[in-house]
C-alpha cells in the first residue's frame, strides 16, 4: 500500500493557475518511478518535464536549468542529494532558490526523514507513491506554500507547528512561488524583483544567525576551557564548526553588503590553524578567537 510522509489533505484544482506553463525537473535514478512522475505531472497539465537520472546529471540540470518545480529522490547513485537541497536554497547553485521542491524517500528511518526535512524542501513523499499522491502535493503547494525561516544552517519551509515553550519566534519570510507565478503569467520582470527581494533578506537574515553563532561556539570553547573540560575531540569541533560559519559569513558580507572581509578571514585562519592541532590549543589561543569574533558579531548579529 503506497503511504505518504507528511499527510496532507486533498486540495482541488488551483484556481486560475495554467499549470501547463510550468517547467519541472525530476531527479530520478528509476524509470518506472519517473514514467509515475510524468504521468503525474501530465495529469495536471505540466508538458515541459526534464529527467536526469544520474547525480552529475541532475547537479547540472539543477545548475543551468530555469525550472519551476522539482522532484528530487533523497539518494541518487548511492550520493546523498540532500546536498543539492541546501546548495540551491543557500543560492549557490541555479538560478532560483525558491524553485518548489517535493523531496522522495525510500525509507521511514529517522535518520533519513530528519536529513530530508533539514535541508529545505517544500514536502515529503514516500516511495511507493500513487500520482495522485503526487498531483496533490503540487496543487496544496501551489495554493498554499509554507513561509521560510533561516538559521545559520537551514533555509527553508517553517515546519513548526509552534514554537518550543522559551523559545523565541523566527522571522518568517513570505517567499515568491515559481510554480503560481509562471501559471498564473505573473510577468517575468515582476516575479525577478520578487525573487530579488526574497533574495536580501533572507540573506541579511541568514548574516546574523551566521554572528549569532560566533558567538555560541565561542561561549561554549571559553566555558569548556574555563571548567578544564577541553578535549581535542572537542576543541576541534567547536573550531570546525567556526571555521565553516566564518567562511560562509565572509562570502556572504562581501557579496551582499560589499564589505572589507579581512578580520573575519583572519579568524577563519586562525581557526583553521588551531584546529591542526587542538591538543596544543591554551586558554590564550581561546580568548584569542573569541575577542575577534565578537568584534565580528557586534557588527553582524543586530542588523
Amino acid at each position: 500500500m503506497s503511504q505518504a510522509l507528511p499527510a496532507m489533505p486533498l486540495a482541488p484544482a488551483p484556481a486560475n493557475v495554467d499549470l501547463s506553463k510550468v517547467k519541472a525537473l525530476v531527479c530520478e535514478p528509476s524509470l518506472p518511478i519517473r514514467q509515475g512522475i510524468r504521468l503525474a505531472l501530465n495529469n495536471v497539465g505540466i508538458r515541459e518535464i526534464i529527467e536526469a537520472n544520474t547525480f552529475l546529471a541532475a547537479h547540472q540540470a539543477c545548475k543551468e536549468g530555469d525550472h519551476d518545480f522539482l522532484v528530487l529522490n533523497q539518494e541518487i547513485e548511492a550520493n546523498d542529494s540532500t546536498f543539492i537541497m541546501r546548495e540551491l536554497r543557500s543560492g549557490s547553485l541555479g538560478r532560483d532558490p525558491f524553485i518548489l521542491t517535493v523531496m522522495l524517500l525510500a525509507s521511514r528511518e529517522e535518520p533519513k526523514v530528519r536529513s530530508a526535512i533539514d535541508c529545505g524542501p517544500d514536502d515529503l513523499l514516500l516511495i511507493p507513491f500513487a500520482p495522485d499522491q503526487l498531483m496533490n502535493r503540487l496543487r496544496v503547494l501551489v495554493e498554499r506554500r509554507k513561509p521560510f525561516v533561516v538559521t545559520h544552517d537551514y533555509i527553508g519551509p517553517d515546519r513548526r507547528a509552534a514554537p518550543r515553550p522559551g523559545a523565541t519566534s523566527a522571522t518568517q519570510f513570505q517567499v515568491p512561488n515559481p510554480v503560481r507565478a509562471r501559471g498564473t503569467n505573473l510577468p517575468r520582470d515582476r516575479y525577478d524583483r520578487l525573487k530579488q527581494d526574497s533574495i536580501v533578506a533572507i540573506g541579511i537574515e541568514r548574516i546574523k544567525r551566521l554572528a549569532a553563532t560566533m558567538d555560541w561556539e565561542c561561549n561554549a570553547l571559553t566555558v569548556s576551557a574555563r571548567e578544564g573540560k577541553m578535549t581535542p575531540e572537542s576543541t576541534y569541533r567547536s573550531l570546525l564548526k567556526l571555521e565553516q560559519v566564518t567562511t560562509e559569513l565572509s562570502s556572504r558580507v562581501a557579496k551582499q553588503l560589499g564589505h572589507a572581509t579581512e578580520t573575519i578571514d583572519g579568524l577563519t585562519e586562525l581557526c583553521r590553524r588551531l584546529k591542526a592541532t587542538p591538543s596544543n590549543v591554551i586558554f590564550s589561543d581561546i580568548e584569542m578567537v573569541t575577542q575577534t569574533s565578537r568584534r565580528i558579531s557586534g557588527t553582524y548579529s543586530s542588523r
